[in-house]
This record gives structure tokens, C-alpha cells and sequence, in this order.
């Protein structure tokens, strides 16, 4: 392993300063400027690595988070105020506490769990439960010459259905590394120590990939649902009934349960639109052949 600095799991533990002495952050996402507002210097300091993408200079917010508690550490449920114009909303612990995905206007996307591929403008969704092999499959596709739009959300347009680029920074362990020929020491990794204690990297994906992270929006062309691997056997795509197909997109919403209905729509056109597939597989190289002969070429 190269010889660098370790660092925790959650973000590097620095004291936390006064509430009157709350600093900010702004972020952008999907053309809306929230900005973050804490004490909590390594809270500020985790958001900025996460989603340092989307880092934008100070300046006026359509939404503010204010967490109120100094304490270090992840915030708790009734320390996070949102806020919307005059509206306030005290964040309970249900949904996402940031970003704020669930606060107009960016409740009006729609979200799912999982990552996309694209090549010549069009996209393969990669959805599956958490730990089911997404982020190895999208970049062993991403290895045989296709772009990365997202790992981990899914940010759908209800109006045109277009999946617009979410450039989170990546969590990579070191087969994924090897699966990109990509050297641990590449500067444009971060090496941190799992609460399990072993260690994995991050990254923001166009200083990893360059090129190879896509930048504008993509018509979804198919939508795979990973499956656990049932033996030994190459994997293989089964279709999925169109009916069953939507039920299972409202299954891994992002969002919480009030987005239901909003998704409702664009969902049923989605899979009404696009061929769905379910797809066990055992071997990444095999399975991203496969989606990237039969679903991207």
C-alpha cells in the first residue's frame, strides 16, 4: 500500500467551532444553489469531499440547511433546519438530510437507487439494493470504453425522462481499482479506513476517469435490475414484464414515501418505454460485456 495519511471512515475529526461562528458551503444541484450553514467544521468538511463537484462560489440560495448542533459528528434528527422561502422544516430522520432532494424545487426529480452507464448519449440504469455489485459492474463497463453518469443516485427528469450526470465522489475498494487498472496511489484518490476497518478510496469521477465521465444528459435507453448470483453459470439478462418492471423502480425511490405518487408517472412510462431486464451475474468483465454488447452498442 503507498505510503499516505489514513483517514476515518466518516471525515477527519477537527474541533468544531461556536455556533456564532458558523460557517458556509454552497453547492449547486440541478441548476439549484443550496448553501450549508454549521459549526460543525467536519460536517462542512465531509459535504465538501462527498459532493465536491458541485461546489459553487458564495452567494444568494434558493435553500439554506442549517444544522444547529456544534457537536462532531453526523448530524441527528432535530439538529437540521431546510429552508425554503418562508417555509422551515425541522429534518427527522426520514430521507435523505443532505442534499436536501426532498425540498422544492429539487423534490420535483425523481430519484432511484444505483448507478448508469451511457455511451453516444444513451444510458443503462444499473439498479439494485445497496451491496449488490453496482458500482464494480457500472466500472467494468466503464473499462471497456463506456462513460460513468452516476454512482448511487439516479436522477430522473419526470418531464423528458432525460438522466441528468450526478458526479458524487466515488467509494471504491481495490478490486474496483483493479478492475480499472488504476494504481492506488493515482492522485486523484483519497485513501480512508472503513469502521471496519479496512481501506477503500475515494474520488470525484472526472478526476478519476476524465473523459470517461459524462457530463451531459442521456436518454435511458434500458434498465437492469442486479440479482444476487444463484451458482455458478455466465450471467445472463432475463427480460422483465413491464407491469413488474415499474413495481420494482418504486421499490428502490430514493425519496421518501410522499414521492411516491409524484414518481408514479414518469415510472410507468419508463418502464412501458425502455426493455427491462433482471441480470445475476458473477463475473464483472462478463456481465459488462454483456451490457455493454447487448444494451449500449
Amino acid at each position: 500500500m503507498t505510503n499516505v495519511a489514513l483517514v476515518p471512515d466518516w471525515v477527519e475529526r477537527e474541533p468544531s467551532l461556536p455556533d456564532a461562528s458558523a460557517l458556509e458551503a454552497m453547492f449547486r444541484f440541478f441548476g439549484t444553489d443550496v448553501r450549508v450553514r454549521s459549526a460543525n467544521v467536519g460536517l462542512l468538511q465531509h459535504w465538501a469531499t462527498v459532493y465536491g463537484a458541485f461546489r459553487i462560489p458564495p452567494g444568494p440560495a434558493e435553500i439554506t440547511v442549517r444544522v444547529t448542533s456544534a457537536a462532531d459528528g453526523p448530524p441527528v434528527p432535530g439538529q437540521v433546519v431546510v429552508e425554503h422561502g418562508d417555509d422551515q422544516r425541522i429534518w427527522r430522520g426520514d430521507g435523505t438530510v443532505f442534499p436536501p432532494l426532498s425540498t422544492p424545487p429539487l423534490d420535483r426529480w425523481v430519484y432511484l437507487r444505483g448507478a448508469a452507464v451511457a455511451r453516444a448519449g444513451r444510458a443503462v440504469l444499473l439498479v439494485g439494493s445497496p451491496h449488490c455489485g453496482k458500482t464494480l459492474l457500472a466500472m467494468a463497463v466503464v473499462a471497456r470504453g463506456a462513460s460513468l453518469l452516476s454512482d448511487g443516485l439516479l436522477a430522473l427528469d419526470p418531464r423528458d425522462l432525460l438522466l441528468a450526470p450526478f458526479p458524487k465522489t466515488l467509494r471504491l475498494r481495490r478490486e474496483v481499482l483493479a478492475q480499472l487498472s488504476i494504481d492506488p496511489a493515482h492522485p486523484a484518490l483519497i485513501p480512508f479506513r472503513t469502521q471496519a476497518g479496512t481501506v477503500e478510496w475515494r474520488a470525484d469521477p472526472r478526476m478519476l476517469l476524465g473523459p470517461r465521465a459524462a457530463r451531459v444528459a442521456a436518454d435511458v435507453g434500458a434498465v437492469v435490475f442486479l440479482e444476487p448470483p444463484d451458482g455458478p453459470g455466465d450471467p445472463h439478462l432475463e427480460p422483465v414484464d413491464p407491469d413488474q418492471a415499474f413495481l420494482r423502480m418504486l421499490g428502490h425511490l430514493h425519496q421518501r414515501l410522499s414521492a411516491l405518487v409524484m414518481a408514479h408517472g414518469p415510472l410507468a412510462t419508463l418502464s412501458r418505454r425502455v426493455p427491462t431486464f433482471s441480470l445475476r451475474f458473477g463475473s464483472p468483465r462478463q456481465a459488462a460485456r454483456l451490457v455493454d454488447e447487448r444494451l449500449l452498442d
